[in-house]
């Protein structure tokens, strides 16, 4: 489960030890993972998860989990693996459907939340895995040839919702070891190290609204916006959103620009994570891109989005003060 780290990572590496892994794992398994459509049993199991997170993570881990959600500065790692977590002891096989296993014991979907919960908000969205708070990744039958979190062919780094609005699309993600038999890898690549290699002129036209973002095939919602693919924020911090594989031109100009970046993301070298059971990595959805390699076999991940507060999706939507499940199509 070692990550291949270059010379300046991306990443912030932990282990949890064995005797914090065993006393989670107890107190985990006592809880029972609600129907997240009941917004007041969803809030009571992310509480308890957030205490269990804050009882049994030690000082360091816990330190390193604030940093990374605080607010950003540019010598901050933009991910966080922390390894040795509980899992369920006795997990169900990958959903061939991609819905959780009823069968399953609630300990993974504990420990994402209370890692999550206690700094930050999760976020998900109707259209998509039908507004499950954590979702299932691993091959859906009928989708194994798709470039989709159901697929085992290869998936380019990209950025997940980048149709929507950077207030309304995922601001991180966290993504959870359950089962990796072919041991296949996560690849991480953080902006600044395509912002260092990019010929200035491709990021100049990588901050032009002339770009087509389709909603991804995960999303049952058909909708695309025109935006750029790189913008800066109040502070003047870089920002990406794009689906490399599925992004389309409007004019020659964003064509060549789109050309340019998949050559250029073709010759950067990425972290590469093998997530076993109990490793969970997070980082930042506007800041690091992400990918797979083609695997076979039998790989299950689950993931959460996150956000810094829910109150613009429910101000837009005009859901209430606790929900945490939107449409997307309200959102764009």
């Amino acid at each position: 489960m070692q990550p291949t780290l270059l010379q300046t990572s991306a990443l912030r590496r932990l282990h949890l030890p064995e005797a914090a892994r065993k006393a989670w794992l107890r107190d985990a398994l006592a809880l029972t993972f609600p129907d997240p459509g009941d917004l007041t049993a969803w809030r009571a199991f992310v509480d308890a998860s957030v205490e269990l997170a804050n009882r049994h993570l030690p000082a360091d881990a816990a330190a390193a989990l604030a940093g990374f959600f605080a607010p950003e500065s540019p010598e901050d790692p933009e991910g966080l693996l922390i390894e040795n977590l509980p899992v369920d002891p006795d997990p169900p096989k990958p959903p061939a459907d991609g819905k959780r296993p009823a069968s399953k014991t609630a300990v993974s979907e504990s420990v994402i939340a209370g890692l999550i919960e206690g700094h930050a908000a999760i976020v998900s969205y109707i259209n998509e895995k039908s507004g499950a708070p954590i979702h299932e990744i691993t091959p859906v039958a009928g989708s194994e040839h798709t470039t989709s979190s159901a697929g085992r062919v290869p998936f380019a780094c990209h950025t997940d919702a980048a149709f929507l609005a950077p207030r309304f699309s995922p601001r991180g993600l966290l993504l959870y070891g359950l089962r990796n038999e072919p041991r296949a890898h996560t690849a991480i690549l953080p902006l600044d190290r395509i912002l260092e290699a990019a010929p200035p002129s491709l990021v100049r036209s990588l901050e032009k609204p002339i770009f087509r973002h389709p909603s991804p095939s995960s999303f049952q919602v058909a909708a695309a916006v025109i935006a750029p693919i790189i913008w800066r924020d109040n502070q003047g911090l870089a920002r990406i959103a794009v689906q490399t594989h599925a992004v389309q031109p409007v004019n020659e100009e964003a064509r060549e620009a789109i050309a340019q970046l998949r050559a250029l993301l073709d010759t950067l070298e990425t972290e590469r994570v093998v997530l076993g059971p109990g490793d969970a990595l997070l980082f930042k959805n506007d800041r690091v891109l992400h990918g797979r390699d083609a695997f076979t076999g039998e790989r299950w991940l689950q993931r959460a989005y996150f956000t810094d507060s829910l109150k613009p999706f429910q101000e837009r939507t005009g859901a209430p003060c606790n929900a945490f499940v939107f449409d997307a199509a309200q959102l764009l």
